[in-house]
Formats: C-alpha cells, sequence, structure tokens
C-alpha cells in the first residue's frame, strides 16, 4: 500500500531498487505524457505532476520491481500482499500467477462499504472546496481592490497560512532588500492553503494591511473560472491513456484509476484556477516582465509556468529554489518532456553553488543562478549564544505526520533518554513541532504521550532559528532544517524511516563529522552518546566543516545577487 509500512530489511531493499529505477521511472512518465503534451488537465493530475509525497504511482511502480525481485533471489515467503488499489491487486495476482506462487493471497484493503463511504466523502468534499472557493472570491471582492500600477510587473508565486504574514516563511528577508523602485513593480501572488474556513476573512484583511503587495488571484476569477475548475473531473475522463507495459504487465488501467480518484483534489482545482488567473490578468491589459515560481514541480508549478509561457509568452519564467533536491522527491527534478510541455521555468534560481549539478541530474542543460539564500540569511550572522548556558540542549523538529508517527518520535526518545541514562540536571531536549501542525494536532499529541520528564518539553517557539542558538544537536527526520543546522556548526541526528522511503535532504557532498543517519533505537542511543561526548578536535572539525556547507548551498546576500533573482541587467 501507499504509504504503508515494511519490516526493516525489505525497506532496504525497497529504498535501493527505487533509487535505481528513477530514471526509467522519469521516461515512463515522458512515454504516458507525450500524448498529452499540451493538456492543462494531465499536467494538473497525480501522474504526470512526479509528486511522490501525493502520487502513488512511482510506488506502485517500484513495488512491483521489488516483488519481481523477491521472487527471482527465491526470498518471497509472504502469505498474503496487501494492497489499496483494484487495478494494482489484478497485476500483483498476476505477477503471483505467472510465476507459480500459489499459496499467497492478494487482498484489497478495501470492501465495497468503504469504497462507497469514499465516494460518498469525496462528493461532499467538491461542495464543500466549491462553496469555499466561491466565499473566497466574494471575500476578496469586498475587501479588496485592483490598484496595479501600469508597467511591467515582477510577479512572485507564494502561499498565505496563518503566522506567516508579517514573517515570511518562503521568501525571508526579499521584500527587505528591494529598493523602493522595486517594491513598486514586484507583487506578491498567493495561494491560500492550511487555513481553518474560520480564519479565511482574517487573513486575507492582514495580508492587504502588510506593507507587502499582493495581487490576489480571486479578484479577477468569475464564477464561470471556478465552474470550469470543477469540470476536471469530467474533462480528465475523457484522456485515453496508452497502453503501455511494466515487465510485461499492464499498467495503464493503474494510471486511469489514480487519474479518476485523485486524492488531492483541492491541489488540482487550485492550479486550474492559477492558469484562469493568468489568462484573466492578460485580459485586463496588464503588463508582466518577469513570473518567479516558488518551484517544487508540484501541480500548481506546472500550472503557473503553463499559464505564463501561453498568455504572457515574451514573459521571462524563473523558478525559485531555495532548498536542496531530494532524490525521492522527483517532482523536483526537471525532465524534458516537461520543458517540452512548457510547465518548468525557463531559469532555475537557486540558493547554492552546491545545488547546481543536484537539479540537472535529468535535464543537464537547465538553466540555472545562483541567488542570495534569502530564506536562511541567517546562517551566515550566526553565532553561538550557548556560553551562558548550563544544560546541554538537544532540539527535535518533529516531521509533519500523522499523530501517531509523532508519538512514536517521542517515545523513541524516551526510551533512548532512559537507557543512557540522561542527566537531567545537565542534558535538556526541546520538542518543536512542525509548522504546518494545528494547534487541534499539536493538543492531540500532548494528550496522548505520557507525563514527560522534567528534562523534556515541547516548545511554542515558532522560529527555529531562534532556537538553533540554543541548541547543541538537531534530531529530525528528514528535513531541510538539517542543512541549516549543519550549516550553523550544529551537528545532526537525521532519523531514516525505518518502513519505507527515506526523503534523505543530505547531500553527499556533506562531511561525516556533521551528521549520523540513524535507523534503530540502538543506532539513535549512540549517535547521541558520540555528539555529546564529541572530543573538542571533533567540535572544531564540525566548525571548519560547518563553513563549507554555507559556502556550498547558502550564497550569502548581495545587491548583485538581489538583481540576477529579479532579472535587472546592469549596463
Amino acid at each position: 500500500r501507499f504509504n504503508s509500512k515494511l519490516n526493516s530489511d525489505i525497506s532496504l531493499l525497497f529504498s535501493k531498487i527505487s533509487h535505481k529505477k528513477r530514471a526509467d521511472f522519469n521516461e515512463f512518465i515522458t512515454s504516458i505524457s507525450k500524448p498529452h503534451l499540451k493538456n492543462l488537465d494531465w499536467w494538473v493530475q497525480g501522474p504526470a505532476s512526479r509528486n511522490t509525497y501525493s502520487s502513488p504511482l512511482f510506488h506502485y511502480y517500484c513495488v512491483l520491481f521489488l516483488i519481481h525481485h523477491l521472487i527471482q533471489e527465491k526470498r518471497f515467503l509472504f502469505t498474503g500482499v496487501i494492497v489499496n488499489s483494484l487495478s494494482f491487486k489484478l497485476i500483483v495476482e498476476e505477477l503471483l500467477s505467472n510465476s507459480n506462487i500459489n499459496n499467497c493471497k492478494v487482498y484489497s484493503k478495501y470492501s465495497f462499504k468503504d469504497i462507497l463511504k469514499q465516494i460518498i466523502k469525496k462528493r461532499f468534499l467538491l461542495f464543500y472546496l466549491l462553496f469555499k472557493k466561491c466565499f473566497q472570491l466574494l471575500v476578496v471582492r469586498i475587501i479588496s481592490s485592483n490598484n496595479i500600477p501600469d508597467k511591467p510587473l515582477v510577479l512572485i508565486d507564494t502561499f498565505l497560512m496563518p503566522g506567516y504574514i508579517d514573517n515570511d516563511r518562503w521568501y525571508g528577508i526579499l521584500w527587505d532588500k528591494l529598493s523602493k523602485e522595486q517594491k513598486l513593480e514586484t507583487f506578491f501572488v498567493p495561494t491560500l492553503i492550511l487555513t481553518p474556513f474560520k480564519d479565511i476573512i482574517f487573513l486575507y484583511r492582514r495580508a492587504q494591511l502588510s506593507v507587502r503587495n499582493y495581487i490576489f488571484k480571486e479578484n479577477y476569477l468569475t464564477l464561470k473560472d471556478v465552474i470550469f475548475a470543477f469540470g476536471h473531473k469530467k474533462r480528465i475522463r475523457k484522456i485515453t491513456i496508452q497502453r503501455i507495459s511494466l515487465l510485461g504487465y499492464e499498467f495503464s488501467d493503474l494510471i486511469e484509476e489514480e487519474l479518476n480518484n485523485n486524492s488531492d483534489i483541492n491541489a488540482v482545482i487550485e492550479s486550474i484556477l492559477t492558469y484562469r488567473f493568468i489568462d484573466r490578468f492578460n485580459q485586463e491589459g496588464l503588463k508582466v516582465r518577469l513570473a518567479i515560481d516558488w518551484f517544487e514541480g508540484q501541480v500548481l508549478d506546472k500550472a503557473w509556468n503553463m499559464g505564463f509561457k501561453n498568455y504572457f509568452p515574451k514573459t521571462k519564467r524563473f523558478g525559485y529554489r531555495p532548498i536542496v533536491s531530494i532524490p525521492f522527491y522527483l517532482s523536483t527534478y526537471p525532465i524534458p518532456i516537461e520543458r517540452d510541455a512548457h510547465v518548468i521555468p525557463d531559469v532555475m534560481a537557486l540558493q547554492g553553488k552546491g545545488t547546481v549539478f543536484m537539479v540537472k541530474e535529468f535535464l543537464s542543460n537547465l538553466d540555472t543562478i545562483v541567488i542570495p539564500s534569502f530564506k536562511y540569511q541567517y546562517v551566515w550572522e550566526f553565532s553561538e549564544n550557548k556560553l551562558s548556558q548550563s544544560k546541554y540542549v538537544v532540539l527535535i523538529t518533529l516531521p509533519n505526520k500523522s499523530i501517531g508517527y509523532t508519538i512514536f518520535v517521542i517515545n523513541r526518545l524516551l526510551n533512548v533518554c532512559n537507557a543512557i541514562p540522561i542527566k537531567s540536571d545537565t542534558t535538556k531536549f526541546l520538542i518543536k513541532p512542525h509548522p504546518a501542525q494545528s494547534l487541534n494536532k499539536i493538543n492531540k499529541i500532548k494528550s496522548n504521550l505520557p507525563e514527560l520528564p522534567n528534562y523534556i518539553s515541547l516548545t511554542e517557539e515558532k522560529s527555529f532559528a531562534k532556537l538553533l542558538y540554543l541548541t547543541n544537536i538537531l534530531i529530525t527526520e528528514a528535513s531541510s532544517t538539517c542543512l541549516e543546522a549543519m550549516a550553523c556548526g550544529i551537528p545532526v541526528i537525521m532519523m531514516e524511516n525505518e518502513e519505507g522511503l527515506t526523503y534523505d535532504p543530505i547531500p553527499s557532498r556533506v562531511s561525516e563529522h556533521l551528521f549520523r543517519k540513524v535507523r534503530s533505537q540502538d543506532d539513535l542511543m549512540q549517535a547521541l552518546k558520540y555528539f555529546i561526548n564529541s572530543t573538542p578536535e571533533n567540535l572544531k572539525q564540525q566548525q571548519l566543516d560547518s563553513a563549507m556547507v554555507r559556502e556550498d548551498y547558502f550564497e550569502p546576500y548581495s545587491q548583485d545577487g538581489v538583481d540576477r533573482f529579479l532579472d535587472i541587467v546592469n549596463k
């Protein structure tokens, strides 16, 4: 099953096979995408997105090779396989039958009752999303206005969510570093995310009163655009997937199944509306000289870039990529078919020279520029503030996962602390929830935990940078915070996924003096002991290595860097 649990040995093999199949999977997506090159509805769907967080296609692709490998190696000793796709169930049954494995049954996760519940739930979700989007249009029309200067603009793709209006989670110090003239032409175009219905009006009002310039898409969209976006489901049914096989097994039905059962319909709707906004913006006779996309290769990015290519063909398109590419996060790696379809930027703006070769892995002639690390500029100004501390501080940043997984991580930490054992008078553990976790979710986590010892506490501080000043070691799952901490000379213990793929953010060029990757509870304990008992020589080496991380992955601020990002050529 997608996002299911594998035992540790199998997950290691699955990771190895999956990494080997990345390029082949890109070719697979290229093959099925060619007939739909100019079809927006295709590019905002899961299969074409290659977004491995939300689309299960890469997972199924690699699982087929995993099962085949286990059979070939005579290691397939299972009596049951559980799937959550009816199409994939047929594929696995055929593979087992052809391999003369008769004592293994393939089970579907869902009963007819479960499927019926899902259909009803999705229908209600569509109605809710339709109502919410119409409400957004109404709110923006009432509280906002279209006072746009009659000059070529710089439009920047961004997001709105509670707590991040004045404190920019995406572009850091960029706005503050713009000149008065640059601010007059620069406008952020936000997409509302992770916002409860009751907070929508408040959030738009806060953004409207912000010192930054905002252009709300909803000011230009009409009810006709909303109806068109929600007509996607009917249009997608008309898409015919060419017959394509993998290891001799037909995969087209599996692709069609995902098209008709997309689990992230909100992203699809928002992407189509973004495309229509760009069309409406063009119809208003407005000018755009540069369109900057917060780029992760997701469906919203594809719609943004296709829209500007189609309606503003002379406008330059930059992709802002402030974090390193993670090997299993495939959508962050552009591929040739995406350039042919105009769904990726013309130029990728990267925050460090060390990331250039990474983003070009599957598209070697991709145009790139290196720009300042606006989001992480603090790593260049970082200074340790631990001399006055009476305790050694370990910071744990939690992933944005289920409550159950979060509790598992904390319980593992408790077990390790008891085993070492940790001395409460010398060591302190701070647990930082993920920024996307709601207060309700955090309260549920707290209520399901045992009483924490006095040396472990949850912090309400939202700023990761502020917490780093007090930190001696960072413990996290696969997270961009790993590289930030190491750039500040703080060693990292990265917890790998024991039961599936690890979305590893640590580049291969980073020195192992700065990190340990752990899978088991014992691994975590040994890593903690190693860093807590670091020798003066090790600490000195960590500082030297952290300087290299800053140099490679965090370009320092410069006015020339701002000009490169805004495509300003000084003659």
